[in-house]
C-alpha cells in the first residue's frame, strides 16, 4: 500500500533563553493511504508535537515530512496555511469552535477560506450534519451543544474540505465515556470508508481502535503494536514509563 506519509529523521528542539529541550529527537514513520494510527506515550513525550509538524502547525529543526506528493518542511507560513485548508483535518481536544458563529457557519468556515463558494460550502456541511446527527442543531451557538454535540461540529468542520488526512489531538480527552465512544465510532466509519487517520491519545479504549499503535517516549518511537486488544495496549503503555 502507498505510504500518503513519510517522516524522516524528524528532530525538534525548543529554545527559551539558555534552556533547551529536545522535543523530537530523530523520529521516522510512514503511514499508508487508509491507516488509522494511534500515538500513545506520557505528557511531554513529543506525540502532539509529532502530530503538529505533521500537520504543518509546527516546523521541524531538521528532518523531512511528505504529505502526499508535498514535502512540507521546507514550505513557508503562506504555503503551510495554503496546504493545510486544502490537505488536512483538524480535531482537537478542546473543539476549538467559533462561539459567536453558529454551528453550520463553523462547519462552513473553512470550506469558504479555501474556495470562497458558498453553494457548494452549504451543501456539504448539510451532508455532514445529517451524517453526523446534528443537523437539528445546525442553527445554534456551539455554547448551546453538549461537549460531545461541540465534538461532532469539530469533526464536520474537519471534513468539509476532503481532507487527505486527518488528524485527531487527543479527541476524546474532553468528554465523557459515552460521548467519547461515539466520536471514536465515528472516526472509525470514515476509516473504513478510506479516511487516513492520525490520532494522538492517553486511552487505551481509544488506541485499541486505530489498526495500529505507535508508542512515543522522549522524542522516539520505541515501539509498536496492532490495535484491538486495549489490555495489552495499556500494559505496553505501562512497561514504557
Amino acid at each position: 500500500m502507498t505510504a500518503l506519509v513519510q517522516v524522516q529523521d524528524l528532530k525538534k528542539t525548543y529554545e527559551t533563553g539558555s534552556v533547551r529541550f529536545e522535543a523530537l529527537r530523530g523520529v521516522s514513520l510512514d503511514i499508508a493511504q487508509g491507516d488509522f494510527v494511534a500515538i500513545m506515550g506520557e505528557s511531554g513525550s513529543g506525540k502532539s508535537t509529532l502530530l503538529h509538524i505533521v500537520g504543518g502547525l509546527d516546523t521541524p529543526t531538521t528532518g523531512s515530512v511528505m504529505v502526499g506528493a508535498q514535502r512540507i518542511d521546507s514550505m513557508s507560513e503562506t504555503e503551510l496555511a495554503v496546504f493545510r485548508r486544502a490537505e488536512i483535518g483538524f480535531v482537537f481536544q478542546f473543539f476549538n469552535l467559533v462561539e459567536n458563529l453558529s454551528v453550520r457557519a463553523n462547519v462552513e468556515l473553512p470550506a469558504l477560506l479555501e474556495q470562497g463558494k458558498k453553494k457548494e460550502a452549504r451543501q456539504r456541511s448539510g451532508e455532514l450534519l445529517e451524517r453526523l446527527g446534528i443537523a437539528n442543531q445546525a442553527d445554534k451557538h456551539p455554547w448551546e451543544l453538549s461537549g460531545g454535540q461541540q465534538q461532532r461540529v469539530a469533526i464536520a468542520r474537519a471534513f468539509i474540505n476532503n481532507p487527505t488526512l486527518l488528524l485527531a489531538d487527543e479527541p476524546t480527552g474532553n468528554l465523557d465515556s459515552t460521548s467519547g465512544d461515539e466520536v471514536l465510532s465515528i472516526l472509525r466509519d470514515f476509516n473504513a470508508q478510506g479516511q487516513t487517520i492520525l490520532m494522538v491519545t492517553h486511552a487505551a479504549s481509544a488506541a485499541a481502535l486505530a489498526k495500529y499503535v505507535l508508542f512515543i517516549r522522549d522524542g522516539l518511537l520505541v515501539d509498536q503494536m496492532p490495535g484491538g486488544d486495549e489490555k495489552t495496549i495499556a500494559q505496553r503503555l505501562l512497561d514504557l514509563r
